[in-house]
């Protein structure tokens, strides 16, 4: 049975973009996999680039907490930056399971899904993103427009699934497809 193993305890750091943990936190997972983030680990909240807040929302807000969290140092942020793009796509399934898993609608958790899908290939692309360069700022770059352009591209394709079909596995490969 998929469980978190408690909430997240955590302490800003100086510079208010990122956070530590300051008690391990885990997500068990439906194969019984326990992503277990240590103590000490840094997030910062869901990565979410300001480009995209007003369709997914700000970090740190909402039902998706804790799944940031565990997300946030299985796709290589923070304390954790040798991540392979290939687990950063494993993290992303995770971190679809563990929103559902908190009481995420299966709309909510399909979109947040694209939403880290897109984290993954900017990532891998090299983009910065203003989230990274100026923390919380509602400027936006041309990376940002670049970023908000995939998503919707992305969205096009894929809200049949969305609005229909709730179909996960669907939904992966066609992301896959599109962001490979």
């Amino acid at each position: 049975m998929e469980k978190f193993s408690g909430y997240p305890i955590t302490k800003w750091k100086d510079d208010d973009c990122q956070m530590v943990l300051l008690d391990d936190l885990s997500f068990t997972d439906h194969d019984q996999k326990v992503w277990n983030v240590p103590l000490g680990a840094e997030i910062n909240g869901a990565s979410i680039p300001s480009s995209l807040w007003n369709i997914v929302g700000s970090p740190f807000v909402g039902k998706y907490r804790r799944a940031s969290v565990v997300h946030d140092y299985f796709a290589g942020e923070g304390h954790n930056p040798n991540v392979s793009y290939q687990e950063r796509r494993e993290a992303d399934k995770m971190f679809y399971e563990a929103c559902r898993t908190d009481g995420c609608s299966w709309k909510c958790a399909a979109l947040l899904y694209l939403g880290v899908s897109i984290g993954s290939w900017w990532s891998r692309k090299g983009i910065s993103t203003t989230h990274e360069t100026e923390c919380f700022s509602s400027f936006q770059t041309d990376q940002d427009a670049l970023i908000k352009n995939k998503y919707d591209e992305l969205l096009e394709k894929v809200s049949y699934i969305i609005e229909h079909e709730e179909n996960f596995e669907k939904l992966v490969k066609l992301v896959d497809q599109e962001i490979d």
